[in-house]
């Protein structure tokens, strides 16, 4: 019986191991054996059964047998390349296996670290498959609770560094930091070095116990090195990592010079660029970029205005015509762009912008840092034509807009080639073109509405020269640009909300100056402004005239308006979409605002709230969204007694289609109707009473929209590779054919 008992409890063990999903020989390895992993394709999620090609994507952990973050990371997803390529183990169609030789030298991980897991998903040739594990624990390993599998290696003996958990630290004079490790077990020696950059010297050591700890008192601001050093069971083992310590010594208090303005200061000495970072209450703020070699310098620790309220530093030595990347390091640790930067670096997008796109894309990949911003002296300034002196836009009442996602419109998604279509757009008796959100926003792939820096234009879409020729060309063209300006929110890498931050509670702190910690009203994206701020309003104010001015914009279509409001309703739309007269007083501040800088500019609301309301925000001269697309798309479809009389107002810029809605010819295929042999789903018919219906449209009186290709009867579902994904386009050689 004792043997029967014995052998079933073996062949269940082997059941479990050759069901698991990755498997190591040998089993009980450390980081400095060689290794060969398998994967079975057919456990976990069962991602890549079938795949021709599998790669291990792969990495390891040193903080600890039960850690989670990844390090030395191999693999480049997305790429046939072969890092990472496995093999197909031999008579299996799902196994799969690579050897890697040793994880220290496959992984690149210096023989003081302890390597105590190895971590890995695996993925197709292109990475639009993935192969992860079913959350929970198996033989030799575990399962993340999102899918993330580590394989536990053989580490009898080691110590770890426990604090500080942080390389860089920013102390000020006399003050202490505290330095801990651990040991696996019972030492016999442990010691703390640290090497301040003239070699390891030993602060202090014990010759029992599992833990030390010392209280350093550093004397100088250095980019060293600590190791703790322990021998265990006669074996020494050690840990160390980066150990920068900057001591920040005092912030000068001085007042702003006169002339600086928030932002980027340039001047005529084109050596020399003042920077200005509004951060009330912060304690000290550097500028680090790469005339510093990324590093903290003393240098270059900004001066702070008797208030609190603002930081400052001048910048000498600066070579004419060449462009610095920078960013505030504001208490140390919270790096940011400049929020008034005109030109943005971004780590992880820039690199896929096409040079034919944009040609003097930052050199910035700091992922580690998250985005920057640049400056350069001695920049040529755009020179305007004359005609812009003499240009004059319509009259409000009387705008055709024509709606427009840069990306959507033309394949190479650029200004450039978007001027050589104006002749087509103007041909359509439009007199504005609204373009969708262009200030930098986050990835390449938008709508827009998702924006991080306000004063600089999407590198994705071309140069800041580019868009204003773009916008010169059309005002010859005899067309207003109005942009969509989104400021009801801004997203996660926006400076002003990494600045005060709550990490624990992920989201804006309670200090933030300009947002609130949570949202006042349904419907709210990303990180909701308080627009009673002083602070919100004096940025909103900036944003608006700086665009009116240097980019000659036309107007505005302000995105999300009705969230404008500081009435707390987060969840009822009833009470958010009533009369709120604080929120007509916050728009018509923001409005009178606009119309000091530019007193014929537009401003239009898309606000869509209680009649009275919007009464009375008409009367202050903005004009607001008025959806038409319900009764056209109804009498498009056969409906009799659809009353179009909304669409007269003049108050309202009435339209048919915009980038939210429904496209009428998809409504109409959808839930058209039909009378005998007439079948309003017919194509041929349904375009001809597309045509009907733009007739009793545009000739109506009041100011009218027109959603980009709304012309040709586009009929794509709005949720077509997703709803803000890339639609396809009507023309070119991969398009819909509409002109073939």
């Amino acid at each position: 019986m004792e043997r029967l008992l014995t052998f079933i409890f073996l062949l269940l063990l082997s059941v479990s191991v050759s069901g698991q999903i990755v498997t190591i020989d040998p089993s009980t390895a450390t980081g400095d054996d060689e290794i060969t992993i398998f994967y079975d394709a057919s456990q976990g999620t069962g991602g890549l059964v079938g795949a021709s090609k599998v790669y291990m994507h792969s990495g390891v952990v040193t903080d600890g047998p039960t850690g989670t973050d990844w390090q030395n990371v191999i693999g480049n997803w997305g790429s046939d390349d072969g890092v990472g390529q496995m093999t197909k183990v031999d008579g299996e169609d799902n196994k799969w296996k690579i050897s890697i030789g040793k994880p220290r030298d496959y992984y690149n991980v210096s023989s003081s670290t302890a390597i105590f897991r190895l971590s890995m998903v695996f993925r197709n040739a292109d990475g639009s498959a993935e192969g992860k594990g079913t959350p929970g624990s198996f033989s030799g390993g575990t399962v993340a609770s999102n899918g993330d599998i580590y394989i536990d290696l053989d580490v009898s003996n080691f110590v770890r560094i426990t604090q500080p958990t942080e390389e860089s630290l920013f102390l000020e004079q006399d003050e202490t930091v505290t330095i801990a490790a651990q040991a696996s077990s019972s030492v016999s020696a442990m010691a703390i070095l640290i090497d301040e950059g003239n070699g390891f010297e030993e602060k202090h050591s014990v010759t029992s116990g599992t833990s030390i700890s010392y209280e350093f008192s550093p004397t100088q601001s250095f980019n060293g090195t600590l190791k703790v050093t322990a021998t265990i069971n006669g074996e020494e083992v050690e840990d160390s990592q980066a150990f920068n310590l900057n001591l920040t010594g005092n912030t000068q208090v001085l007042d702003l010079p006169a002339g600086l303005k928030k932002g980027i200061n340039y001047s005529s000495d084109l050596t020399k660029v003042s920077l200005v970072l509004e951060a009330p209450g912060k304690d000290f703020v550097y500028v680090v970029g790469d005339f510093t070699n990324w590093q903290v310098n003393n240098d270059y620790l900004m001066n702070k205005t008797p208030d609190g309220e603002l930081f400052w530093l001048e910048i000498s030595g600066l070579t004419p015509n060449q462009e610095y990347v920078f960013q505030y390091w504001v208490d140390g640790t919270i790096t940011i762009g400049d929020p008034y930067a005109d030109k943005i670096a971004d780590p992880w997008n820039d690199q896929y912008i096409p040079a034919s796109v944009h040609d003097d894309v930052p050199n910035y990949s700091r992922t580690d840092l998250a985005i920057a911003s640049t400056f350069e002296t001695g920049q040529s300034e755009f020179q305007w034509n004359a005609s812009e002196d003499s240009w004059q836009r319509p009259e409000k009442e009387k705008l055709v807009i024509y709606e427009l996602l840069v990306r959507d419109f033309i394949g190479t998604h650029n200004y450039k080639d978007l001027i050589d279509t104006l002749d087509y757009i103007q041909n359509l008796g439009v007199n504005a073109i609204e373009l969708m959100p262009i200030m930098e926003f986050e990835g390449n792939e938008s709508w827009g509405y998702n924006p991080m820096y306000f004063f600089a234009p999407d590198k994705y879409y071309g140069t800041k020269d580019d868009l204003k020729s773009f916008i010169q060309a059309c005002h010859e063209h005899g067309m207003s640009v109005i942009l969509d300006m989104v400021l009801n929110h801004a997203f996660g890498l926006n400076p002003m909300v990494r600045m005060y931050w709550d990490a624990a509670a992920s989201k804006p702190s309670s200090d933030n100056p300009w947002f609130n910690t949570d949202a006042k009203h349904p419907f709210n994206v990303g990180y909701d402004f308080n627009h009673e701020s002083t602070y919100t309003q004096e940025f909103v104010d900036s944003v608006n005239s700086y665009w009116l001015t240097e980019y000659h914009f036309d107007g505005f279509r302000f995105d999300l308006s009705k969230g404008f409001t500081q009435t707390n309703n987060p969840n009822d739309v009833g009470a958010w979409s009533s009369r709120d007269d604080s929120r007509i007083a916050l728009l018509s501040r923001m409005a009178d605002k606009i119309w000091e800088t530019d007193q014929e500019a537009y401003v239009i609301l898309e606000h869509f709230a209680d009649a009275s309301e919007e009464t009375a925000l008409s009367a202050e001269g903005m004009l607001l969204w008025r959806n038409m697309g319900y009764p056209y798309h109804q009498a498009l479809g056969g409906s009799n007694g659809e009353v179009f009389t909304s669409a007269t107002a003049e108050t309202h810029v009435s339209y048919m289609e915009s980038h939210d809605e429904q496209r009428q010819l998809y409504e109409v295929f959808n839930h058209g109707g039909a009378n005998g042999v007439y079948d309003t789903r017919d194509t041929t018919i349904a375009l001809e009473r597309l045509k009907t219906n733009a007739a009793f449209f545009y000739t109506l009186p009041g100011p009218k929209m027109l959603w980009q290709f709304g012309e040709l009867g586009y009929d794509i579902d709005i949720d077509f590779n997703g709803r803000v994904g890339n639609k396809p386009l009507p023309w070119g050689s991969e398009g819909l054919g509409y002109y073939e």
